[in-house]
């Protein structure tokens, strides 16, 4: 008989010492706390699988939801540079518009112009590139209506093109000095110079009058302006 064993007493429940279950409990409560955090981690790779949108959590709230319509982190980046270098114009006055030399510009379009990107949240360069579109999409459209008038032109009075055009061109000279400049400047700015009707009709104007009344006669010389008569005139034949 051992001798821990005491005569005559009852041993407890189960047939184990109160020590031996302190010792088993001891024992078992290691494994219970793994077993505990093997199954979290279970748990968040399975929460992983069916929410790969978890990548946000990490983030502030805003930003997450500002994010929310983004596929993955990859995008995310993307977007985060795109903004980085976002920079619209506050004021009009951050619109620096660069024009070609040649270029008159009307103060009033160009002011609503900036004034429009502002509002749009456009930033300068993009603002600039807008104008250089703008620019040569109207340069596209004029050379080839330049283009075709002249082929309409040349078309109508074949070997008397050249001498044509000449009569035609002392008729706008005459008429512009006689007007003080507002002709070739209504012409230019408002595309009738590329009109092939307008151009005959200055040809047959040059044909009725006299050489002398096409040389000006006694009118007042019109005004220095960036574009001349000659100029105007040359320009619907994209001499």
């Amino acid at each position: 008989m051992p001798e821990d064993i005491i005569p005559g007493a009852t041993p407890p429940e189960g047939g184990e010492s109160a020590q031996g279950s302190a010792a088993a409990a001891q024992r078992s409560e290691p494994e219970t706390t793994l077993s505990g955090e093997a199954r979290a981690s279970a748990a968040q790779e399975r929460a992983a699988e069916h929410h790969p949108e978890d990548w946000r959590s990490g983030l502030p709230a805003a930003w997450a939801d500002k994010l929310k319509d983004v596929a993955g982190e990859e995008d995310a980046v993307r977007a985060l540079e795109r903004g980085l270098s976002y920079t619209p114009a506050l004021k009009p006055e951050d619109v620096e518009l660069n024009y070609p030399d040649g270029i008159q510009v009307d103060e009033g379009v160009r002011d609503n112009f900036r004034q429009f990107c502002v509002d749009k949240g456009i930033t300068p360069v993009q603002a600039q590139a807008l104008l250089d579109w703008q620019l040569a999409a109207n340069k596209e459209i004029t050379d080839a209506a330049m283009a075709k008038g002249k082929a309409e032109l040349q078309k109508l009075w074949g070997s008397r093109f050249e001498e044509n055009s000449a009569k035609a061109l002392k008729a706008v000279v005459a008429l512009d000095k006689r007007m003080g400049g507002r002709l070739s400047e209504t012409m230019a700015f408002s595309g009738m110079n590329n009109n092939p009707v307008l151009v005959e009709a200055f040809h047959a104007i040059g044909t009725l009058i006299s050489t002398d009344a096409l040389s000006g006669g006694r009118a007042a010389p019109a005004p220095d302006k960036p574009e001349t008569a000659e100029e105007t005139y040359n320009g619907m034949f994209n001499k």
